[in-house]
């Protein structure tokens, strides 16, 4: 599985919606070697191709959506 489709079911199994550093910490788990700046390029590769959205709530904390096709429309 590539590191984006991963990425992405993470996402899932994460409800959809999830804090950068929760994301970050679960990719860990499964990549031991991953880093955050790994996660960060494919999520600015996902966010890209709208798959998903990076919100910024403050200077330190960042919230990864999952984007669907209605969300998609509707934004």
């Amino acid at each position: 599985m590539s590191k984006h489709a991963e990425v992405l079911d993470l996402l899932r199994k994460l409800g959809g919606k999830a804090m950068l550093n929760t994301l970050y910490d679960e990719m860990k788990r499964h990549r031991p070697k991953s880093s955050l700046q790994d996660l960060l390029q494919i999520l600015m590769k996902l966010e890209i191709h709208g798959k998903v959205r990076v919100s910024t709530l403050d200077e330190e904390r960042k919230v990864v959506e999952l984007l669907t096709e209605e969300s998609v429309k509707t934004a």
